[in-house]
């Protein structure tokens, strides 16, 4: 699966193919878990960014609205000005394209002018008020193309965002895909002191449902997969022990992790492939500071004298980094 060389960039990883990067058996879990913390945030920050885009394209239309509304405006004073400049000299009628336009789009404009039975005095009135009004929109259409311009840049800057981050989210998916296990990395460094299978019954069992990790005390234990903590217990022949179920491709899956020295996990705690979870011990029924770790294709499901629905661990883990002494055993 280490066919790339990977090297830590900022909050994320960047995958090469030269040799100056770290090579794939320096990885750590410490490099999954923070490869994977990287691309949910990015997840995250997309999210708020897709929020950020429709916000300023509401601001964006708002603002085409206004400044519709206000040309709208500004048309029907103009044509109202014409009217009244059209009453007040009608020997000087413009049969232009625009005054014909103007007498077609706004009748009642140029017919309040042409049959009004006012005085002059109350024409010029009217064209100076209009002529006012007219000034008012003109200063206020500035404002809001000025709104409308800045709604726009917002709109187009926020929008670049969310390109770059759908772009590193891209780059993101293919680093977590290559660094992380298919299904389930080992838990543990350590020598394998027992398999998967037939037993001898020394302890109480003639089948051996999962395998064991032998190391020092203190030695760490991380989540196989990601998954949620479903018990945490510390007694009976496990000794202090973990449970976690996972979800991986519509099957559900559940791991223990058993003989701990300390558990640094909680009941209902989720995780991500590579979190630790606390460390190797020798509690319970143990000759020797071990882990003991199964897989169970499903809830947890123990037998003594059968695989039951568990699976032998060294099928479906892949060791991290290759730098478990485990590897051998392949």
């Amino acid at each position: 699966m280490w066919k790339q060389l990977l090297v830590t960039v900022g909050t994320g990883v960047l995958i090469l193919s030269g040799t100056s990067a770290v090579s794939a058996d320096q990885l750590t879990p410490q490099d999954l878990v923070k490869t994977t913390k990287s691309l949910q945030q990015t997840e995250q920050r997309i999210q708020t960014s897709k929020q950020s885009v429709a916000k300023a394209k509401r601001r964006t239309e708002a603002a085409e609205e206004k400044v519709n509304a206000i040309q709208k405006k500004i048309d029907h004073a103009n044509a109202q000005l014409v009217s009244y400049e059209t009453a007040l000299n009608p020997e000087a009628d413009d049969p232009s394209l625009f005054k014909q336009v103007l007498s077609t789009v706004l009748p009642s404009a140029k017919a309040e002018a042409a049959a009004s039975e006012k005085t002059e005095t109350d024409l010029k009135a009217k064209q100076a008020a209009t002529a006012r009004s007219l000034e008012k929109l003109e200063n206020e259409q500035a404002k809001v193309e000025a709104e409308h311009k800045k709604a726009r840049s917002s709109h187009s800057a926020a929008y670049k965002q969310l390109k770059g981050q759908a772009a590193q989210l891209k780059d993101l998916k293919k680093q977590t895909a290559a660094l992380a296990p298919d299904k389930f990395m080992m838990p543990a460094t350590g020598r394998l002191s027992q398999g998967y299978g037939p037993a001898s019954g020394q302890f109480g069992y003639t089948f051996h449902n999962g395998i064991d990790i032998a190391a020092n005390i203190g030695t760490p234990i991380y989540a196989a997969a990601a998954g949620t903590v479903t018990d945490v217990k510390s007694g009976g022949p496990y000794g202090k022990h973990v449970f976690i179920e996972h979800e991986i491709d519509g099957q559900k899956w559940t791991t223990v992790y058993a003989h701990m020295h300390k558990i640094e996990v909680k009941k209902g705690q989720a995780l991500l492939q590579g979190e630790g979870i606390g460390q190797i011990g020798n509690t319970g029924n143990s000759s020797g500071p071990h882990l003991h770790f199964e897989v169970h294709q499903g809830e947890y499901a123990y037998s003594s004298s059968s695989a039951g629905n568990t699976v032998n661990p060294m099928n479906v883990t892949e060791v991290l980094g290759g730098s478990s002494p485990i590897k051998a055993t392949y």
